[in-house]
């Protein structure tokens, strides 16, 4: 059955020598030869039984001719700035002329972007964790909690019935986060890459925790969906959708780790009012922000200020800034400036008002993907990463229709209770109610808000991931079963309280 994009099945994504072949047709002579001999070491990469050493000295090989390629021909940026590449506009001047007049005069970002290619994936660098330890879940977690993390990394790991456990309450984003970062072997990851400079009795897997267990701190007990337990959801579905192949063959052991701790952050500190309530009460945060992205600066703000102002939390320190690719001759680079990017450009994407752009950007993204586009390098590179990751949490930020029906109901209910309670206050307020906030009016048009939800916001935004990543068939199917329940529901004309009967208001 289709579920909004053409076709029986989505396109397949380019194999490595399908995107070699198409990139030589740009090149001159020299770069072709290169491409042809990556083309070939990549054939042998995908050789069954292939010996670890052997793969990789191959990889490394391969990433060598990738970089002479980059120095062979100037990477050609994506933005354009009056009908000019942005980076041949200051084309002649020395290099650290270029630099400053990239810095001032665009927002193209160098170092950043040096700090991206460094840690750039090879196709095979995700792969080197693909599931939890089991001696650590049992190790060091109680036998309810290892049950349920047994799902960590699956569409239907169940983040409220986690958070409600003893051993975890309070801090579910702590406990979560570091099984993922930590017992899957991810942390050890960055420190084999060299991407950590910890001094003598500082360590990152100890810092993170720590910056968790203070995040989960500034979730704010009065928001009722805006809450760490929805962080840990948005958690929990960031990681599952990095497991896609598509995002694993095009992510970062560091994207990786950036993207589950970015997924922690996106809401600290919600007030369970939102950004429209914000502006129109003319709140100390919107005057900060002028009325911009307000709690999603506020969310990112609030994660960086509590990096700088407790050191036993600041895990973004302890990356390198002067990080140097074994053999490399290029400048040494500094991770922190690429990190520091990258988790506010997630974070400021998860305001709901950019959902239309998000949507034109995944239909590119997936259109991309039915030819055989050049990788991009440099910023274009960088920006591409961006947007890959701003796309992946926004889909986990909205995912609650696709979940099993129990789990979706319970976010469906506290989503309802704290509009209402904005309503509420609005109406005492004396200022005109927000959509969906009218506790009276929205008694029993909760399926049919539902079923909006559904068609125009996920049902679209999915079944573009779906293009993009086979993998997320199971959600689609899932989304599928609950609209078809809220269109029963709607024809039986069923209010919050026939809907959630236990709830009291």
């Amino acid at each position: 059955m289709s579920l909004g994009y053409s076709g029986d099945s989505p396109p397949p994504s380019p194999s490595r020598r399908e995107a070699a072949a198409a990139a030589k047709k740009h090149k001159g002579g020299v770069e072709r030869l290169m491409l042809s001999v990556r083309a070939k070491i990549g054939d042998a990469l995908d050789i069954d039984g292939l010996p670890k050493e052997a793969a990789q000295l191959l990889a490394e090989a391969e990433a060598l001719l990738r970089k002479g390629e980059q120095e062979l021909a100037k990477p050609r940026l994506e933005r354009i700035v009056a009908g000019i590449d942005a980076e041949d506009m200051f084309h002649g001047a020395d290099e650290h002329a270029r630099r400053s007049l990239l810095h001032t005069y665009t927002d193209l970002d160098p170092e950043a972007a040096a700090g991206h290619q460094a840690t750039s994936p090879s196709r095979r660098a995700a792969d080197m964790i693909t599931s939890p330890k089991a001696s650590a879940k049992q190790a060091l977690h109680a036998e309810a909690v290892a049950k349920l993390l047994e799902k960590a990394g699956h569409f239907d790991f169940d983040a409220i019935a986690f958070a409600a456990l003893p051993e975890v309450e309070g801090k579910p984003l702590t406990t979560l986060g570091t099984y993922l970062l930590s017992s899957c072997g991810y942390i050890s990851g960055l420190e084999d890459n060299g991407w950590l400079d910890c001094p003598r009795g500082a360590t990152f897997e100890g810092r993170v925790a720590r910056f968790l267990r203070e995040i989960d701190r500034r979730y704010l007990s009065k928001a009722i969906y805006h809450s760490s337990v929805h962080a840990t959801d948005v958690m929990a579905t960031t990681c599952w959708l990095l497991r896609q192949p598509y995002f694993m063959q095009r992510t970062s052991l560091l994207d990786y780790t950036v993207s589950v701790i970015a997924a922690a952050m996106h809401d600290v500190g919600h007030p369970g009012l939102n950004n429209e309530f914000q502006k129109a009460t003319m709140s100390e945060l919107a005057l900060t922000y002028n009325d911009q992205s307000v709690l999603e600066n506020f969310h990112a703000a609030t994660a960086f200020d509590i990096l700088t102002h407790n050191e036993d939390c600041n895990w973004f320190v302890l990356l390198s800034r002067d990080f140097r690719n074994d053999g490399s001759e290029a400048e040494p680079v500094n991770l922190q400036k690429y990190v520091r990017r990258l988790l506010i450009t997630i974070t400021l994407g998860t305001d709901m008002a950019k959902h239309r752009q998000h949507q034109n950007d995944c239909l590119k993204l997936a259109e991309e993907e039915t030819g055989s586009a050049e990788l991009p390098h440099g910023q274009a590179a960088l920006e591409r990463t961006e947007l890959l990751l701003q796309n992946l949490v926004h889909a986990a930020d909205i995912s609650n229709p696709t979940k099993p029906r129990k789990i979706m109901l319970e976010w469906t209910k506290r989503v309802t209770q704290e509009f209402w309670a904005q309503g509420d206050e609005e109406q005492r307020l004396g200022l005109p109610i927000s959509p969906m906030c009218n506790r009276t009016a929205e008694q029993g048009r909760i399926p049919q808000g539902q079923i909006n939800f559904i068609n125009f916001v996920v049902q679209p935004y999915f079944s573009c991931i779906a293009r993009l990543c086979p993998g997320v068939g199971e959600a689609m199917e899932s989304l599928a079963a609950n609209k078809a329940f809220w269109e029963e529901k709607s024809r039986e004309g069923a209010s919050f309280d026939e809907l959630f009967p236990a709830v009291t208001m």
